[in-house]
């Protein structure tokens, strides 16, 4: 529903507190580019207090943010849902608690929304839930499946993303990738630059790139395919897609990165999918201090995908 208004006043709870003044208009305006927002703070159209302020201020309770006149979406948890699809959404709930929302995340979906995305995830619980403070702890990519992590409250949300940046929650991805992968156990390490929507590999530090670590471990061959799985130590922008291609083993079904003489070989009609699944998340729970471990199996289009490559 679109909100037409002159001066629009938020004041800052809790729930808010230390984020930053760009983070937090991303998640309230929809419908409206970023390079728009980051001009309305740069020209003192958005202010707190009645002040000018820079795009990584972090906000403060009772912090008093007013928005210019705009046309843009205010978040108003307006997704229609059927009963059936909030059931079908609810069956992809592996745990639930009082501060933490794990799921089963399908494949084809994106996490959060964007100029081309009508639907995401985060919106689709947001509204089942009936509560804007769910927020996405991480991300997958729109093809890829398994498991994520929202929190119910900004306590969680922060208490997650800590754990995430001292490399204390383990994620294992399974996928497929073309050729046979020569080792059993395998360290990537390199340094990667995204840009224009697309990661970049540099062997050495470079101005803006950041370290990227992955673990590789060899499952078994299937023909002339290599079943792996990938444990991230960094959390990068394409991070395992693009490591791997640089080492000559794309991962199958990759329209950015991957061997597309190799895809359109295998093409099978009514499949777009990347053959990539985030099948494990193991953490110690920052309030119930007790280890939590989800694990997923391949959903049913990839187990049919590796059938038809074993009886090739």
């Amino acid at each position: 529903m679109n909100n037409k208004f002159f001066l629009n006043y938020i004041t800052v709870d809790v729930n808010n507190l230390n984020q930053r003044i760009d983070n937090f208009l991303f998640s309230k305006i929809k419908n409206i580019c970023k390079s728009k927002i980051y001009s309305l703070i740069r020209k003192g159209n958005i202010r707190v207090n009645k002040k000018r302020i820079c795009y990584k201020y972090k906000l403060k309770i009772n912090d008093i943010i007013r928005l210019p006149l705009i046309n843009i979406n205010i978040y108003t948890n307006n997704i229609f849902l059927s009963k059936n699809r909030i059931f079908f959404y609810k069956k992809f709930i592996l745990y639930e608690d009082n501060y933490l929302l794990v799921i089963n995340k399908p494949s084809g979906i994106s996490v959060h929304s964007g100029l081309n995305t009508n639907i995401n995830i985060i919106d689709i619980y947001r509204n089942i839930y009936k509560d804007k403070m769910l927020n996405l702890i991480h991300r997958l990519d729109k093809y890829t499946s398994g498991v994520l992590l929202i929190s119910k409250n900004r306590y969680m949300l922060l208490k997650l993303n800590n754990l995430f940046l001292y490399k204390k929650i383990i994620k294992k991805y399974i996928l497929l990738v073309y050729g046979k992968f020569p080792y059993l156990y395998f360290k990537i390490k390199n340094f990667l630059i995204k840009y224009n929507k697309k990661s970049y590999i540099f062997k050495n530090k470079v101005f803006n790139s950041k370290e990227a670590i992955t673990y590789i471990k060899l499952l078994k061959y299937i023909n002339n395919f290599s079943l792996l799985e990938a444990f991230p130590v960094t959390g990068r922008f394409h991070q395992i897609r693009c490591q791997l291609s640089d080492l000559g083993y794309p991962v199958l079904y990759d329209n950015i990165y991957g061997n597309k003489f190799i895809n359109k070989k295998y093409f099978i009609k009514g499949f777009s999918r990347l053959f990539l699944h985030c099948k494990s998340l193991c953490f110690i729970h920052p309030i119930y201090k007790k280890k939590i471990f989800i694990i997923t199996n391949l959903d049913k289009k990839l187990c049919y995908i590796l059938n038809i490559i074993k009886n090739i």
